[in-house]
């Protein structure tokens, strides 16, 4: 139960909803495709509900355990700086920020793949999405606010930039690259999206 409070609060019912979007209602059952894109794989609504409700156990789960690993990996390195009284190198902060981040991403991979593991033996229906099949799904899929919000949330972080007094460092010039080159994807994602709805109206 407190599992599936977490999805229903929105903590991270957007992940739910895209592992579910892999099951696609097909007449009186369903096809699954890896990543929405594999090839399709005939499943029952029974096999479906239960892979979802796998997954609304187990990757909470998951993400309980990132944070609980970020809080101790935290800890653990403020307990190593007081100890040896000096601010820890840059090196190892990454990497023990990184490691957590990868046995998440491990985890993460692990739950979500589930269905593909147990369907391994079971024949495809279908063939697997082209890439321009997946771009248009993904298009029609995601909203102009979403696109909005993350192109403004890269235009404030490059436009902080113009409050520095001291010269840029190279780690400096190296975002404010990022961020240019976000904002202009971000940009050409709208304007694709655009085109797409258009192209769909007169169609």
């Amino acid at each position: 139960m407190q599992d599936r409070a977490m999805f229903k609060l929105g903590l991270i019912d957007r992940t739910r909803r895209m592992f579910a979007e892999q099951f696609e209602a097909d007449g009186d059952g369903f096809l699954y495709r890896k990543y929405g894109k594999g090839a399709p794989i005939r499943v029952t609504p029974r096999e479906r509900d239960d892979f979802v409700s796998a997954f609304e156990r187990d990757y909470p789960r998951a993400y309980l355990a990132m944070i609980a690993g970020a809080v101790v990996t935290l800890l653990g390195l403020v307990t190593i700086a007081v100890v040896i009284e000096r601010d820890l190198s840059k090196p190892v902060i990454y990497a023990a920020v990184g490691s957590v981040s990868a046995l998440f991403l491990i985890a993460h991979l692990r739950v979500w793949s589930a269905p593909a593991r147990a369907l391994e033996r079971r024949p495809a229906v279908g063939q697997e999405r082209s890439r321009a099949e997946m771009r248009d799904i993904m298009t029609a899929g995601t909203s102009y606010r979403y696109y909005v919000m993350m192109l403004m949330l890269f235009l404030l972080l490059l436009f902080s930039f113009s409050f520095r007094t001291e010269a840029f460092s190279g780690e400096d010039m190296f975002l404010i690259a990022f961020y240019v080159f976000a904002s202009a994807m971000i940009a050409s994602l709208i304007f694709r999206k655009w085109r797409f709805d258009r192209r769909n109206r007169t169609s």
